[in-house]
């Protein structure tokens, strides 16, 4: 293998990211593992695409910084919230995660529907491309 072709300014992004979710998912998954709770995860990414919706309601330029900080703060956010509902209430845990993902998906609806391009947002949204895993578009293209 030829160690020279390495793109670093590739590969060095990818490898950070890759450390922070082995850092951050690894203690989530045993917690996950040990109570049982399977559906945590799909709610604080519903709460993260709710960030996503949120920054586009400001303004924020799309596929910005901005845009990860809102999803990385609002994912955040529901996991202290979720933290503190299981402290207060914890025989009903599970009931409050399912109650928190609908809540969420409502919510991003609820604030995509005043938007005239809400239905492509949406679209966007559910198939990750909010997330930076879009392809490349090219200029003029609306797929």
């Amino acid at each position: 293998m030829n160690w020279s072709a390495l793109d670093w300014g590739i590969l060095g992004p990818a490898l950070a990211a890759g450390l922070l979710v082995l850092v951050t998912h690894v203690s989530l998954g045993a917690r996950v593992l040990d109570k049982g709770i399977v559906f945590i995860d799909l709610a604080i990414a519903q709460i993260a695409g709710l960030g996503v919706i949120g920054a586009d309601a400001l303004g924020l330029p799309e596929g910005g910084i901005a845009v990860q900080a809102a999803a990385v703060a609002a994912a955040l956010a529901g996991a202290l919230l979720l933290t503190w509902t299981e402290k207060m209430w914890p025989e009903i845990q599970e009931a409050l995660i399912g109650v928190m993902f609908v809540l969420a998906s409502c919510a991003g609806i609820l604030m995509l529907s005043n938007n005239p391009h809400g239905g492509e947002h949406l679209k966007d949204l559910l198939s990750a491309r909010s997330c930076g895993s879009a392809r490349r578009r090219s200029p003029g293209s609306r797929s």
